[in-house]
């Protein structure tokens, strides 16, 4: 686990938790600044995001209720490392903590754990409703797409392989939901032309992908494998990094299940 590829193939990793919501997050952030900016983290940004909240109203015409959803404005507080590699999320119920210059577990579970001990000395989190994982990796073998079944499984391949030469295929998603013992992971596999992205629902804030992997252009597959478990229980620093590892290990498994041996010498090599 904690062991680094040579060329690993990892370009985005986030972690996060959500907790017990802070209504008045903007009383604390002149002191959640001072101690990003202390930590590493002195470009802050302040912005909103949208929200959408469900309330139960009675129906006129039958007297039954409907759900009425509404958008609202959710504040947020962003803190980045002076490259832009490195950042954290803070909203007032989930801390996030996302990189583009991932090293070893071990230093991205510990400055993640850096950055949740910092909002809770300033605001004093009393629950943890969910931890998550989520690991974005970039495939391209030599060969681009034809070298893709030896890099992975042919379960995550489509039936692109199976369709005549002149047929066009846009893109192909594979996705599996799985139950461990210790959490829920949903793996998928996206494999399509063009530039290095980001799949829809993760739209990443403030940080930049290493240059190596924009320069990616051509048919290649992403593998997104998000780990998460969701458990109501009291703030523990030591109960959310026991958690992270659990979510590490489901995150392995899935991705070890993906590749191929050929691709794991090559990234080490």
């Amino acid at each position: 686990m904690g062991e680094k590829m040579k060329n690993a193939p990892v370009y985005f990793t986030i972690a996060q938790v959500r907790h017990n919501p802070v209504l008045q997050l903007g009383y604390y952030a002149p002191d959640i600044q001072e101690r990003m900016r202390k930590a590493g983290y002195p470009d802050f940004k302040k912005g909103t995001a949208m929200a959408f909240s469900f309330s139960l109203r009675p129906h006129i015409d039958n007297g039954s209720m409907q759900q009425n959803p509404a958008v609202e404005p959710v504040e947020r507080l962003m803190f980045f490392s002076a490259d832009s590699t490195r950042g954290f999320v803070v909203e007032q119920n989930a801390l996030s903590f996302h990189t583009t210059d991932y090293d070893t577990f071990e230093t991205f579970a510990d400055e993640f754990m850096r950055g949740v001990s910092i909002v809770h000395e300033c605001v004093t989190l009393a629950l943890t409703v969910r931890i998550g994982l989520r690991y974005l990796d970039a495939v391209v073998p030599p060969n681009e797409e034809e070298g893709l079944p030896s890099y992975l499984a042919p379960g995550v391949l489509g039936i692109s392989n199976r369709l005549p030469a002149d047929v066009l295929v846009s893109h192909s998603i594979a996705e599996t939901h799985i139950q461990t013992s210790e959490c829920a992971v949903l793996a998928r596999t996206i494999i399509q032309a063009g530039q290095l992205g980001f799949p829809m629902d993760l739209q990443p804030i403030g940080v930049k992908i290493a240059d190596h992997f924009q320069k990616i252009d051509g048919v290649h597959a992403i593998i997104d494998t998000d780990a998460s478990i969701e458990r109501q229980q009291a703030f523990d620093m030591g109960s959310i990094r026991e958690q992270l590892e659990k979510l590490r290990r489901g995150v392995g498994l899935a991705f070890d299940a993906t590749v191929m041996p050929l691709a794991v010498v090559a990234w080490n090599n």
